[in-house]
């Protein structure tokens, strides 16, 4: 590329380059008939109420809402197709909507510039605990089929609005058949893949511990869960007095305890088992004061740290092996008349604690297996509220574990608590209630993603991740949370969702599902609604040949997980070997909506459902903090387009779209500001003044590409700029670096094209006869930057682009999107023009430094260049006339330079020529007097014969 010098770079552009029409506004009035202004009714500028009416009929005419149906029919394919995370019907539309919807229409649109056909059908997802709790209002005892009538309102009403606003950014897409996770013929989708995943053993009932959300009484994914890294649980050491050491007999008769350490105490009366760990070293302590004669065991590694925590430097007596607790047995910590067992288990370790771990198997997953494989009975004494069960005994029935709970057990523990402190730490809060929840054995429906993950990861290797930058480290994190999710809790406790369609045996529980029953629940569905399963009767709910055994069974309650819900939305929308070509959300879908669809397409059908994932950013303030209505700092995407209250600026909708484009693209933290919104709408400014310029010079122009042969040196130029831009832009365009465009092109506009090319062929524009080849070239060009410029920006900023359109004159009787348009080509390349160019604008660069306060078009400039410089543009000397346009100035003379080793060296004098009443040149010998180009251009003049001028 060239390599200008800082000045040219930061040359702002001319007044009168961008306000067009007022650019002869000095020209005699005695000839202004004879000058062809440029002409157009495409304003400069629309702000305020003025831009939302005209955004508003931009897309009524210009047929935005049936541009998805139009390339549908009219492009081929193969097609492309983005599959949409469905949002949530929870609420107005918010920034985090505007980028993810917006983004994906900026890739759509850009598709179809590239005449290939496009798949969007977008999607909502309807069920879920925040729309049940509106729906209930405090009412927690309200009749099922009550609770999902007001729900199914609250999210009839939001899906309107959002949806209205979603295309009145411009968004498109088949809205009128789009899906809902609520819709009849989704959830009969929904049955049936539920059906082929427990048929392929996918999908199984069990008691394991999972997260439980007291306070929405539910249990929850990992997806429902965000971590409040200030939360303070209580850290305890406490001992259990040491029944038997089997192995180590010689301690029969003393008192020897096992410490062991715990942020969750509530959880010590579902106490099964102490863990160690047979890799691990044990010592026995005692503490040094000589009337104590206890003994306790602890992990050898962790000593030193323990004795720094509970300030007390235990002496050491010997160090054993971890087979020394082996068969050995404890008094419960807290009932003491039960005696428990010491087990052997590896998540005992030495990086932290006593590596002696107290194990309840109803409220943690290693205790769980621990549980399992010694068969215990799971203990748990604690209800879907969070309180201690009656069975827990006194003093503890009926306290929320989490707070009283605690207390009391650490009182209860007394004599046995060696040392209390608080650990602020990340736990686990309901991301809808937003409080804590609890590890909970709970008997729930599973997938087993154990038996999946190990396939699901290595169909993600196959997957392309944007941005690249972050790409590798987004792979990691997406299958370290397949690896480390045995199983996958998809029963919810609630009544808005799709129910699980199982009964139960009354005696047995075992469960009775088949094909049958799915068939017969799917007519029952399509023939009463979504509410069916609360509805019916459970003798209509089972088919005719279980009548004489309906009394038998019981229907499940539970829902399934809204994951569960919007991961198996591929399967409504494709077949079996249609894969979505990208997958466009924010980067908490890792654990989320990219999780759940790739493991459901795994299990039912080997394959992945998205063969690129796309990761945007969230919107926060200009400080980097997230939005919320407590900071005040929430910037509302409507109000940034329609104006919002206390007299806040209209941007319009492209100011919003080229927002996202540029700042929200391929960051972790989009941050929206006025400043930046300012910004954004000053550059959506630049880009409109271009257009409008190109668009006022070609109102005469009939386009002919024989006028490419007669372009001048400064057209060839531009030319070949726009071609390797076009290009670059392309490039950013297919791998959705759509904030480069803002990088490459603004500059380009504000310098080489604004400054540079619209000040140099303002002459022949207007003051050159109507049907000049010089004039004609000058158009061609501008023709060719209008339509180039168009298309690189036309994904982001299609409301100017169509407007912009509907006022040129070449336009077809269709819109932008739907045209046939003239695209850069090879043939443009130039590097020869490039390498004269940049002597020229370095002459350019010098004379600037040199004229002072004198305008460079009064003088005469003589230029003495260095050989490699002059001998490269001495083929262009015949071409005076072009030089001396791209300077702007009087004059000018080139020879090289002999006497010195200066690159470029410039003199200047004051022109002895007089400014021409009709081109404003210094060009006239005699002050008032035509200078003689004008003077022809004059004489010949025939109103009545031309044409173009009598047209203007």
């Amino acid at each position: 590329m060239l390599r200008f010098s800082r000045q040219l770079l930061f040359t702002a552009p001319k007044p009168d380059i961008l306000c067009c029409c007022n650019s002869t506004s000095s020209k005699s009035t005695g000839y202004s008939h004879t000058v062809l202004l440029p002409k157009t009714k495409f304003p400069l500028r629309v702000e305020g109420q003025k831009l939302v009416a005209k955004d508003r009929n931009v897309h009524k005419v210009a047929g935005f809402d049936s541009l998805y149906d139009w390339q549908r029919s009219n492009l081929k394919g193969p097609e492309y197709i983005i599959h949409d995370g469905p949002p949530y019907a929870n609420g107005n539309p918010h920034m985090g909507h505007a980028i993810n919807k917006i983004l994906k229409d900026i890739i759509l649109r850009y598709k179809i510039l590239d005449k290939k056909q496009v798949y969007y059908v977008p999607g909502w997802d309807c069920h879920g605990l925040p729309i049940e709790l509106k729906a209930l209002s405090g009412n927690k005892d309200a009749d099922p089929v009550e609770i999902r009538n007001k729900a199914r309102t609250f999210a009839d009403k939001t899906i309107a609005q959002q949806k209205d606003t979603f295309r009145s950014w411009g968004v498109i897409g088949d809205w009128d058949h789009h899906y809902e996770t609520k819709h009849v013929s989704y959830i009969e989708n929904q049955l049936k893949q539920f059906l082929k995943l427990y048929e392929n053993g996918y999908i199984f009932r069990d008691v394991k511990p999972i997260y439980w959300s007291p306070s929405s009484r539910t249990a929850l994914a990992e997806a429902e869960l965000e971590y409040n890294e200030k939360h303070k649980s209580p850290s305890v050491y406490a001992r259990v007095l040491i029944k038997d050491i089997p192995q180590v007999p010689q301690f029969n008769g003393k008192k020897i305890y096992g410490i062991f350490w715990t942020t969750t105490p509530w959880t010590l009366p579902s106490n099964q088992a102490v863990c160690y760990n047979n890799s691990l070293s044990y010592c026995i302590i005692k503490k040094p004061e000589e009337e104590e004669k206890d003994l306790y065991i602890i992990a050898a590694d962790l000593l030193e740290a323990f004795c720094s925590t509970v300030n007390c430097n235990y002496q050491l007596l010997g160090v054993h092996s971890g087979d020394m607790l082996k068969d050995a047995t404890y008094f419960h910590p807290i009932y003491k008349e039960q005696v428990c067992k010491f087990l052997h288990s590896s998540h005992a370790t030495n990086a932290k604690g006593t590596g002696l771990v107290h194990a309840a198997p109803a409220h943690g997953p290693d205790d769980f297996l621990v549980g399992m494989l010694h068969k215990m009975k799971i203990v748990d004494v604690v209800s879907d509220e969070g309180l201690y069960k009656s069975e827990a005994g006194e003093p503890f029935a009926g306290k929320y574990v989490l707070t009283e709970g605690n207390e009391t057990v650490i009182e209860y523990l007394r004599d046995d608590l060696i040392h209390k402190s608080d650990l602020t730490h990340s736990y686990p809060y309901d991301w809808r209630t937003k409080k804590p929840v609890i590890i909970k054995a709970s008997k729930q429906w599973f997938i087993d993603t154990d038996r999946i993950k190990d396939r699901a990861a290595q169909l993600l290797d196959t997957v392309k991740i944007q941005p690249q930058i972050r790409s590798e480290m987004y792979r990691k994190v997406m299958i370290n949370q397949l690896q480390k999710r045995p199983y996958w809790c998809i029963s919810r406790q609630r009544k808005w969702g799709v129910p699980i369609p199982v009964f139960y045996h009354h005696q047995t529980k075992e469960p009775l599902i088949n094909q049958n029953i799915i068939d017969h629940l799917c007519a029952k569905l399509q023939e009463n609604g979504s509410d069916f399963w609360w509805q019916l009767p459970q003798n209509q709910l089972l088919p005719p040949e279980y009548s004489d055994k309906a009394k038998d069974y019981i229907k499940g309650e539970d829902i399934l997980d809204i994951w569960f819900d919007s991961g198996i939305s591929w399967s409504y929308l494709f077949n079996d070997s249609q894969v979505a070509d990208l997958y466009l959300e924010g980067v908490d879908q890792f654990t989320g909506w990219f999780q759940s669809s790739l493991i459901t397409s795994t299990a039912l059908r080997d394959r992945c459902p998205f063969k690129e994932i796309l990761v945007h950013g969230f919107a926060v303030d200009e400080k980097g903090e997230k939005m919320s209505k407590s900071l005040g700092n929430v910037v509302d995407p409507v109000d940034v387009v329609l104006g919002g209250k206390a007299g806040q600026n209209a941007y319009g909708v492209d100011v919003l779209r080229w927002w996202v484009a540029c700042h929200a693209n391929q960051t972790t933290m989009a941050s929206v500001s006025t400043n930046i919104l300012n910004q954004s709408k000053d550059e959506v400014q630049k880009i409109r003044s271009i257009l409008r310029f190109a668009i006022s010079a070609l109102s005469d122009y009939q386009y002919d590409e024989e006028d490419f042969q007669h372009t001048r040196l400064v057209d060839r130029y531009i030319l070949h700029l726009l071609y390797q831009i076009h290009g670059k832009i392309k490039s950013h365009i297919e791998s959705h670096n759509f904030h480069q465009i803002n990088f490459l092109l603004i500059p380009l506009l504000v310098n080489q094209i604004s400054a540079l090319y619209f000040t140099s062929i303002k002459d022949r524009l207007y003051c050159e006869p109507a049907s000049s080849v010089s004039r004609r070239s000058a158009q061609y060009t501008l023709f060719q930057l209008y339509f180039a410029l168009s298309e690189m920006v036309g994904g982001i900023l299609p409301h100017l682009v169509e407007e912009s359109y509907s006022y040129l004159p070449q336009k077809s009787d269709r819109t932008f999107f739907t045209s046939p348009r003239p695209l850069p080509r090879k043939l443009w390349t130039n590097t020869e023009i490039e390498k004269v160019m940049e002597v020229i604008l370095n002459i350019r660069n010098a004379i600037n430094q040199n004229s002072g306060e004198e305008s460079a078009l009064k003088l005469d400039i003589k230029v003495e260049l260095a050989a490699p410089e002059y001998h490269t543009l001495q083929p262009y000397f015949a071409f005076n006339q072009d030089i001396m346009d791209i300077l702007q100035v009087a004059s000018i003379g080139i020879c090289q330079n002999t006497s010195s080793d200066e690159t470029i060296k410039v003199s200047a004098s004051k022109s002895h020529k007089l400014n021409c009443p009709r081109c404003r040149l210094c060009r006239s010998n005699a002050e008032n007097q035509l200078c003689p180009r004008c003077q022809i251009i004059v004489e010949d003049f025939d109103v009545n014969k031309n044409i173009n001028i009598k047209n203007v």
